[in-house]
């Protein structure tokens, strides 16, 4: 049931205990079967977790999700718990020291890639993010914006001081903005942490909902950048299509302005240079963002 390019990726990831994971996890899919009296349907496009549509008897429709044993499963995991439903995909039954979560299936589950007009596109993501910005309810620590900004860091590590392909301005500027925005943060609340078009998907029970939590604690703003970051290239003017987005967003969701500009253009780069760590290409589309929300900020 795993598929080849899945075992590739975790084997390519991992090593040896990526494989010794997909072992488990075949084995694990064979005993949960038998325990829930699954069926399971065809796997859904694979990132870094196996995740599968299932049937539990009595038809009841549902999800299941088996992650490798690591810390942003966890953040999931725990992400999901605190959001309590409220706008996210909620847990039916789950098993950590396992590795699994049942969640609740979203029929039909179409996308936000979905809608094409802009102005409801927008509209959409505030209200799932208005459902979903929240204090922490739970005390686990996750990851905040201070940490995941330390990948910029990493850039000079890798390449002894130096930016390697992303240009030195470009670095430089996100290391002196970063900082500035870090230390004047007024307000703190669970972040989805990765609220993208592909993230939100329709549901005909609880309409608009959020699936697949990083669990951030961060401002408001932050939360705001990789949906911005998405789906601009089929626009003829893509810098009109983001001064459009900053503008509607910061007054739908009464968010700084020029913080969303701010954290775009630093976010841009940790993309990059996230990109750069993980050995891809992508940086170039980080960079191109950064320099569109540059432009922005000269306005």
């Amino acid at each position: 049931m795993i598929p080849n390019d899945f075992k590739l990726k975790m084997h390519t990831m991992y090593g040896g205990s990526g494989l010794e994971w997909i072992a488990y996890v075949e084995t694990l899919l064979d005993s949960l079967k038998k325990r829930f009296h699954l069926t399971y349907g065809e796997p859904y496009s694979l990132s870094y977790n196996f995740v599968v549509p299932v049937q539990i008897r009595h038809g009841r429709d549902a999800v299941l999700k088996i992650g490798y044993p690591n810390n942003d499963f966890s953040n999931e995991f725990q992400a999901l718990k605190d959001f309590q439903g409220k706008g996210m995909v909620e847990i039916m039954d789950f098993h950590m020291e396992e590795g699994w979560i049942l969640l609740e299936r979203l029929t039909p589950g179409t996308s936000l890639h979905s809608v094409r007009n802009e102005e409801e596109v927008l509209n959409v993501f505030a209200r799932v993010a208005e459902r979903l910005w929240h204090k922490p309810v739970s005390s686990y620590s996750f990851p905040t914006v201070q940490s995941w900004a330390k990948g910029v860091e990493r850039l000079r590590e890798r390449f002894d001081g130096g930016s390697g392909p992303i240009p030195e301005d470009l670095v430089i500027k996100a290391e002196k903005l970063f900082p500035e925005l870090l230390s004047t943060t007024a307000d703190l609340f669970l972040l989805h942490g990765d609220l993208h078009h592909g993230n939100i998907l329709y549901s005909e029970s609880s309409g608009w909902t959020a699936i697949d939590p990083k669990g951030l604690i961060g401002e408001r703003e932050y939360d705001c950048i990789q949906f911005m970051l998405n789906e601009w290239k089929k626009w003829e003017v893509p810098l009109e299509l983001l001064r459009y987005r900053v503008r509607t967003l910061s007054s739908l969701l009464s968010l700084s302005y020029e913080r969303l500009i701010q954290y775009g253009f630093c976010h841009s780069i940790l993309s990059a240079c996230w990109s750069v760590e993980d050995g891809l290409d992508g940086w170039k589309n980080g960079v191109s963002l950064a320099g569109m929300f540059e432009e922005l900020l000269k306005e």
